[in-house]
């Protein structure tokens, strides 16, 4: 039937789509189950980064076709987009093999995308007569620009991970079936740093990309930096040759 699963390495989640029979496309109790999932992660203090991978040597060949004429007239795939980009730490997707259609529209959400060398990503709905949902061709946009999009959309061509690198949809390729521990070191490393220049980065990030972020917003980030503790400590640590000891963690 499919699931995704929630596991833990340490102080990062590792969320897995796990439908290997079929490339882990996601069936509709998968597209309803990931919002939860991410809600579960959010609201857990002691989880400071996710890693977004699937199961069995693919990331996710998008939405279950025996499913796609009910899903394509429901939220449920933005919905679980949103609820992935809507997280305040960050997300890496782990990827190794498809990453195609509703596989793009989560890879696109997560903050940053590491994949097998040969891993391949299509956006296919020009094959099947379907729209592609705003929210994730807006990502696309952002993320890749104008001309890559549009050739993804108009053509549904297949990119190798070379290719998906250079337009920048993919912040780097490693080895097959390195991907996942790519990610966790990625994420050990972000653990290790000030989580609340993190969580700022990221809201501010995002708020610039949409257009939307507010000097109110902004000014508050800063304001918690100066009255919390992470600031004193990297400033010590920088002076005293040593590495810093950052405790700060959102309330």
């Amino acid at each position: 039937m499919g699931s995704i699963d929630l596991t833990r390495e340490g102080d990062i989640a590792v969320v897995t789509i796990n439908n290997p029979g079929k490339r882990n496309a996601m069936t509709d109790d998968m597209w309803r189950q990931m919002p939860a999932v991410m809600g579960e992660i959010d609201g857990d203090a002691s989880i400071l980064a996710t890693v977004l991978t699937g199961a069995a040597g693919a990331f996710c060949a998008g939405a279950d076709i025996s499913g796609l004429d009910e899903l394509h007239h429901t939220e449920r795939p933005s919905n679980a987009e949103n609820a992935i980009a809507a997280s305040p730490k960050p997300v890496i997707a782990a990827i190794e093999g498809s990453c195609f259609g509703g596989g793009v529209q989560m890879a696109v959400a997560c903050d940053l995308r590491v994949a097998g060398a040969s891993a391949t990503f299509s956006t296919p709905p020009a094959r099947l007569g379907i729209v592609y949902p705003v929210s994730a061709t807006q990502r696309m946009l952002h993320i890749m620009g104008v001309a890559a999009t549009k050739e993804m959309l108009y053509t549904a061509v297949r990119y190798d991970a070379q290719r998906a690198l250079a337009v920048g949809l993919l912040n780097r390729v490693v080895d097959d079936g390195s991907a996942l521990e790519t990610a966790l070191e990625m994420a050990r490393g972000m653990g290790e740093l000030s989580q609340l220049t993190i969580h700022a980065s990221k809201e501010i990030v995002d708020g610039l990309t949409r257009r939307d972020l507010s000097a109110e917003t902004a000014i508050a980030w800063v304001g918690r930096a100066n009255d919390g503790p992470d600031l004193a400590e990297g400033i010590a640590a920088f002076q005293e040759r040593r590495a810093p000891r950052f405790t700060w963690r959102p309330e």
